[in-house]
């Protein structure tokens, strides 16, 4: 029997369409809050039932979307806290044939939690959360395995043609948006010294579960998304799935420009970004430069300056920032090609 096939937005464009940069497939009953998001953004998203009752073994459909050549997945998934799940995703060649599975390492809540190690073949590369290839692939399809009593909630996958990620750089923000920031708790990942500096991630997943009344103390969260091969706390599905575990859908999108972003602050919808700068290119930063910083986008001043929620602040009351919407725009696009955390209360 020939596997199920799913065309999604952006699979049958036509000459007179430009491809997508980002695409976000989804598999479960998604929160109406990111789905009324996801419909005013430029990146095409749909939604298709988990196969069966998202437990045990099971490979996924084949998947047509726009061209891409990197692809992040996430996952939802709750149960036993030492039980681990396991994704795997392959890709379709431009010729047609199918490559190995690339496994993206086992996560459970507690206990094993570690990305694979990083292998570079002819065709692809994981990088920890990212899967690179050295063409533009226009089908994937995934293999999930699932622990005994663990049950999936949500698959995600972000496919996304990096060579466009400047495709939206600059675009016109919704004016009617502006002058409002939602009231994200302020916490700061410098006020613990061991391990704070790099606990970025882990601290805006923090403050956004305390947005949705589900407060954690940020070295429990720096624990529980700790990556053993990666050494390190910034694994983007690795933080989105822990953050799961705490009641929320929560998957890593990739957005085009900051009116994508401006979608979700109209639903209520706080998104933890990745950017990178050098000395002097972020003023206001409470760091001189960054090779990668997550904070928590919690809205827009008056004139459309995004308003953040900086962890690397020196104490909570100092991480509410505003940064210059350009420079902020750029500096999120050129690093993490406009990643970002997205989260709600799981439906």
């Amino acid at each position: 029997m020939k596997p199920l096939r799913i065309l999604l937005p952006g699979a049958l464009l036509g000459s007179a369409v430009a491809a997508p940069y980002s695409q976000q497939t989804s598999f479960g009953r998604p929160s109406p809050l990111i789905q009324a998001a996801q419909r005013q953004t430029g990146v095409p998203s749909s939604w298709q039932p988990l196969p069966g009752a998202g437990q045990g073994s099971w490979e996924g459909p084949v998947v047509e979307v726009a061209p891409f050549n990197e692809l992040i997945p996430s996952w939802n998934v709750t149960g036993p806290a030492t039980s681990a799940v396991a994704v795997q995703v392959r890709v379709r060649r431009p010729d047609g044939r199918w490559t190995p599975y690339f496994s993206f390492g086992t996560w459970s809540a507690a206990g094993a939690r570690a990305s694979a190690r990083v292998s570079r073949t002819a065709d692809g590369t994981v990088n920890t959360d990212t899967l690179t290839l050295p063409f533009r692939a226009t089908a994937f399809q995934y293999k999930a395995t699932l622990g005994p009593g663990l049950k999936a909630h949500l698959l995600s996958f972000n496919t996304a043609d990096t060579a466009l990620r400047f495709g939206g750089q600059g675009q016109a923000g919704q004016a009617q948006v502006w002058n409002t920031v939602l009231k994200v708790p302020g916490l700061s990942q410098m006020i613990y010294p061991n391990g704070g500096p790099i606990w970025c991630s882990p601290t805006s997943v923090s403050m956004i579960l305390g947005f949705w009344n589900r407060p954690v103390r940020v070295p429990d969260a720096a624990q529980a998304t700790y990556d053993r091969t990666y050494d390190g706390f910034g694994n983007w599905p690795f933080n989105t799935a822990y953050a799961a575990t705490q009641g929320l859908q929560a998957l890593v999108t990739r957005l085009g420009s900051l009116r994508d972003a401006e979608a979700y602050i109209v639903q209520g919808l706080p998104l933890a970004l990745s950017v990178r700068f050098k000395a002097g290119e972020l003023p206001g930063a409470p760091l001189s430069w960054s090779n990668g910083h997550l904070l928590v986008l919690t809205g827009f001043d008056a004139q459309g300056n995004p308003v953040v929620n900086d962890p690397a602040a020196r104490n909570d009351a100092g991480v509410k920032r505003t940064y210059p919407r350009a420079v902020f725009e750029r500096l999120w696009l050129n690093h993490a090609g406009g990643m970002a955390y997205v989260m709600a209360p799981r439906p």
